[in-house]
């Protein structure tokens, strides 16, 4: 039996321990101070991830980039320093993904230096062209760190850093995470001190192995039911549905005035519903009278950072919540509310079920044209605001979250939304392969309509919504 062997069947073994001494224990096995190229597996997530990069490894539709402008004396060694410490700390940093007979395995390496790259602004691109350049170079897995780092200088005293991480190995969680440990890492390299982090009390590899021994019979049993049989969502399009999804993408923002807003989540305090639930609600409305049907996918992503030892962990920790729309004998908005809130409260039961087994399970065939099962998805937005992971400081930096305008889109279309002083403000990001700019436009003003009119009536029947989209 291997080390990684007798790790792995350990990790098993103390499945059943209390959590603070599964998590002391967990330390012990998984921590950063490890000699490094270990293999351990990935989790059920991260293979799905895997097999789409290896299938077209130019993909860039997974880069996940993020750029803050920074103001005063940077100290670009000790940045380097802070990213070295960063990924010293966090194994799944410094993973490569490698094929192993039949099964990928994630090789965690052995600490190294993390360069921070200078980027090239000169040209007409200029900065804006330079990061996003960066930002959409694919990742080798393979052979190279899922994380690369890049300073763009913006003029005297003012620069950009842009941090790009590839999805296999963080969620939106992680970046909050490691912008706040860079912080302090950077800082206590300028003062000559040590970092102050608490021990982390495991790594992302012992989730994955935890996660390969789990058994979800009961939770895929109830998906296989709900789902059985579940079509496509054919939306309307544009443009001749290629053969091979690309994943190109453009973006519409949106925003919902509290005047707006809060008719609607009245009406869902009277039904028993949360606002996600009536957003959600609207958002199926809207679909399917842009669509004509009323039986469809949406996919909303959900956290499975179940227990209080994941929470300081980088890595992909997430997964897609499938809610089946039914929107059948054209109902009331106020029943397709109830019809929501059922739907939600049984899949949030077993929202922990990997959308993999889920896949498995159902036998969806891979469509390399379209996503998998869900072709629309929902997100609003409720641990943090948009663009404030960091406030207004960096160490002792200003800090401004400096926005790159995707490229890429990983669903037909998508709806991510913020609270916010000014209401809710979102994006609709959508396939650029599929739709026009003015569709999505179209899109995003049916949304808007149909939360205003569900507000001020939710006697309102669908059929009745249809106006919405008639301007």
């Amino acid at each position: 039996m291997t080390t990684a062997d007798r790790r792995a069947a350990l990790i098993e073994k103390l499945a059943g321990l209390p959590p603070e001494r599964r998590a002391a224990l967990l330390r012990s096995l998984g921590g950063a101070a490890d000699p490094g190229g270990q293999e351990w597996p990935l989790s059920p997530g991260q293979e799905r991830l895997w097999f789409l990069s290896r299938f077209d490894p130019a993909d860039t539709s997974y880069n996940l980039p993020w750029s803050v402008r920074l103001r005063g004396p940077l100290d670009p060694a000790a940045l380097a320093a802070a990213f070295t410490r960063v990924t010293e700390r966090h194994e799944v940093l410094r993973t490569r993904f490698r094929l192993r007979g039949d099964a990928p395995v994630q090789v965690v390496l052995p600490p190294a230096p993390t360069p921070v790259e200078d980027l090239a602004t000169s040209g007409a691109a200029g900065v804006d062209g330079a990061l996003r350049e960066f930002a959409e170079r694919p990742f080798d897995l393979e052979n190279e760190p899922p994380l690369r780092a890049g300073l763009a200088r913006r003029g005297e005293g003012e620069v950009v850093l842009c941090i790009v991480l590839h999805h296999i190995v963080v969620d939106g969680w992680s970046l909050d995470v490691l912008m706040r440990e860079l912080a302090e890492c950077y800082a206590a390299t300028r003062e000559g001190r040590e970092p102050v982090l608490a021990e982390l009390p495991m790594q992302y590899s012992a989730f994955a192995v935890e996660e390969r021994r789990r058994d979800h019979t009961a939770g895929v049993e109830h998906w296989a039911g709900r789902l059985a049989g579940a079509p496509s969502l054919d939306l309307p399009v544009d443009h001749p549905r290629p053969s091979r999804w690309s994943g190109r993408g453009g973006r519409e923002e949106l925003l919902l005035p509290p005047e707006e807003v809060t008719p609607l989540e009245r009406v869902a305090r009277k039904r028993r519903c949360t606002s996600f639930m009536a957003l959600v609600a609207a958002y199926q409305a809207t679909l399917a009278l842009a669509s004509g049907q009323t039986d469809f996918c949406v996919g909303v992503p959900v956290s499975r950072r179940t227990r209080s030892e994941l929470a300081p962990l980088i890595g992909y920790f997430g997964n897609t919540l499938v809610l089946r729309a039914d929107l059948s004998g054209d109902p009331a908005f106020h029943e397709l509310l109830d019809r929501v809130r059922e739907a939600a409260l049984a899949g949030m039961r077993h929202a922990d079920v990997p959308f993999e087994h889920i896949l498995a399970a159902l036998r969806v065939p891979r469509d390399v044209g379209r996503p998998p099962l869900c072709q629309a998805m929902f997100n609003l937005h409720t641990d943090l605001p948009k663009d404030d992971l960091l406030g207004t400081r960096f160490a002792d930096l200003d800090a401004e979250v400096h926005t790159i305008p995707p490229s890429h889109t990983k669903s037909e279309v998508s709806i991510d939304l913020w609270r916010g002083p000014e209401g809710l403000g979102g994006v609709f990001d959508y396939s650029a392969d599929l739709f026009t700019p003015a569709t999505a436009r179209r899109l995003v003003r049916g949304f808007a309509e149909v939360v205003r009119r569900a507000g001020a009536d939710p006697d309102t029947r669908l059929s009745a919504l249809s106006g919405a989209f008639s301007n």
